[in-house]
């Protein structure tokens, strides 16, 4: 065989291929995926009044980042976020904003990374808390949509006075987005990205050296004429 042949058969030899998820990987995911559920679920009941204060807090901190003056409170009462403002009447309605409905796809990320293998794992417990930190963060960017929109549209006058149509449409596709497709979307999506080479064989889209090839060594030199 001549060099040129021998380098297309390595490359042949070598090409990669989707590998068929093993049906007992799938069985021992389901099987961990209702205990984890358990488990995350207790663990977001335990820690429900932190969340409410943390996802409150950094909102409110991002508000007033660009506000002048400084006016907007968020003040957790029966896990809602009450929105007031200094600037405005005591004796104004104050909005609210439920604050479980923010959070509680912890709930979902919590029980997907927990039903992966060796959860416990100092690797794994890496990924676990940067993915919630992010997922945190996408929870405080909804509570902060919530606001801006609440500010845009529900105060009448003062919102015409203050948020131009172009403001109002803004806010509220960001609340819309980080609402629905958001609050389901996310705790998938950060999975995914911190544990991509846990989940790839899981659904089988894994890739892996096409069977056959035999040749886990260096390439082959071809005998020349």
């Amino acid at each position: 065989m001549d060099r040129v042949g021998a380098i297309g058969c390595d490359r042949t030899q070598t090409r990669q291929v989707t590998v068929r998820a093993d049906p007992t990987d799938h069985r021992l995911f389901v099987r961990r995926m209702a205990v984890a559920a358990v488990v995350a679920l207790v663990v977001w009941v335990l820690l429900r009044p932190a969340l409410d204060g943390a996802v409150t807090s950094f909102a409110q901190l991002l508000i007033r980042a660009y506000e002048h003056p400084k006016v907007t409170r968020l003040v957790v009462v029966d896990h809602r976020a009450e929105v007031r403002r200094a600037d405005l009447r005591s004796d104004s309605a104050l909005p609210t904003v439920a604050l479980t409905e923010i959070h509680f796809n912890t709930i979902v990320f919590l029980a997907l990374c927990l039903a992966l293998p060796r959860p416990w794992s100092r690797k794994q417990l890496e990924r676990l808390v940067m993915g919630w930190s992010l997922l945190y963060l996408s929870q405080s960017l909804n509570l902060l949509f919530h606001v801006k929109f609440l500010y845009a549209s529900a105060f009448g006058a003062w919102s015409l006075q203050h948020y131009s149509t172009v403001a109002r449409n803004v806010f509220g596709f960001l609340q819309y987005a980080t609402d629905l497709p958001g609050r389901f979307a996310f705790p998938f999506a950060i999975w995914i990205g911190f544990n991509w080479d846990q989940v790839m064989p899981i659904v089988g889209l894994s890739s892996a050296p096409k069977a056959g090839g035999g040749r886990s060594g260096k390439p082959s030199r071809g005998r020349t004429k």
